[in-house]
């Protein structure tokens, strides 16, 4: 399920959001943050905003505020396992 998801999180990320990235570029343990010295995909707070939209249509989630943490948003094998955890938690 995993799986499953990250390859549909990289799609997202690759062809829905204007970031320039294919979808080799994308790696689920490269954080999505931008950040300091430390290689990551580079998603600034608006694209951010974007991506959370498409999450929640594209996995019929919603997210709570309390969901809406940095933490969660560490990379993509995080952001999935939440995603799964919240489709299988009605």
């Amino acid at each position: 399920m995993s799986e499953i998801t990250i390859k549909k999180l990289k799609k997202i990320i690759a062809e829905e959001l204007d970031v320039n990235l294919s979808l080799e570029d994308i790696d689920e343990n490269t954080p999505l943050l931008e950040s300091g010295e430390q290689k990551s995909l580079g998603l600034d707070s608006i694209t951010i905003v974007e991506l959370i939209s498409l999450i929640e249509a594209g996995f019929e989630i919603e997210f709570s505020d309390s969901e809406l943490n940095p933490e969660n948003f560490t990379n993509l094998k995080v952001l999935a396992d939440c995603i799964i955890s919240k489709k299988e938690t009605p």
